[in-house]
């Protein structure tokens, strides 16, 4: 009866422990993070973070969309399976990419805005209303993060 005791005990201060340990790697691991995020972006960086945005969007203008979900958060990828992205998201547009600009960065959040600049048309005019529209010139605002040594497009659920 002793040792019964005694072994309900152990298990249920070993849980406990693990119960603390959780929080304590979570806070760990976000300071972690947020100190490899760069304070201030250089030149260099800001580089980088638009070649990544282009190279994305080289995918989208291809209609690769097997290459786009890569340029996807990993904690997005984590959630949403390639073939739910792919779904939400098809379309028969043709897009050409006409510029790129950071235009905010977030150092705490370690989120960059990206001022993106895309031409697009439909790859097959349905209407003659989309006929006419023609090539339809957009601005989009898109959130890159910064994690694991990289940048992420941040995409909206």
């Amino acid at each position: 009866m002793v040792k019964i005791v005694t072994f309900r005990w152990n298990k249920s201060g070993f849980q406990s422990s693990n119960l603390w340990k959780t929080p304590f790697l979570v806070v760990f691991f976000g300071i972690l993070a947020a100190c490899s995020a760069p304070r201030e972006l250089e030149d260099s960086e800001k580089n980088l973070l638009i070649q990544r945005v282009t190279e994305r969007w080289r995918c989208l203008e291809r209609n690769d969309y097997a290459c786009a979900y890569e340029y996807l958060s990993p904690a997005y990828r984590n959630v949403f399976s390639y073939e739910m992205y792919r779904n939400r998201y098809f379309s028969a547009l043709e897009r050409r990419l006409t510029g790129v600009k950071v235009v905010a960065y977030d150092p705490d959040a370690a989120v960059a805005s990206v001022r993106v600049g895309v031409m697009s048309r439909p790859l097959k005019s349905t209407s003659s209303a989309s006929r006419a529209i023609g090539i339809t010139p957009t601005n989009l605002t898109e959130a890159w993060l910064w994690g694991s040594g990289k940048w992420w497009y941040a995409e909206n659920p």
